[in-house]
């Protein structure tokens, strides 16, 4: 699991504080759920493919909660992780949206040979 930063961590965990005074059950479930017990204290080299596969492991997780809740014999996984793979990078796409990052390079992706931050 990938820790975030102790910044937005603590940022995360105040909002879902406020989420839950306000009975946004949901929504402080979702992130006390996703932010993990500690932050990260030091940061990590972590690429746009890492991030990728990292959200595509991730729906093919939620996929199977699907499967699980319709109690299916059998499935097409080709065409389960075609479907998977539009969805991972319009994920992607839309949360940088909202971030306002669309089109930057994060600064924990590594450097390439020659190049300097």
């Amino acid at each position: 699991m990938k820790r975030l930063n102790s910044i937005i961590y603590h940022k995360l965990l105040l909002q879902a504080e406020e989420a839950k005074d306000q009975d946004m059950v949901k929504l402080a479930s979702g992130i006390l759920g996703a932010v993990g017990p500690t932050p990260e204290e030091e940061l990590v080299q972590y690429s746009v493919a890492q991030v990728e596969d990292d959200v595509h492991r991730g729906l093919w997780s939620l996929a199977t909660c699907i499967l699980k809740h319709h109690d299916v014999s059998s499935v097409n996984a080709e065409k389960l992780n075609e479907v998977i793979e539009t969805l991972a990078s319009k994920f992607i796409n839309e949360i940088e949206i909202s971030l306002g990052v669309e089109g930057t390079i994060g600064p924990l992706e590594p450097s390439v040979l020659g190049e300097s931050k």
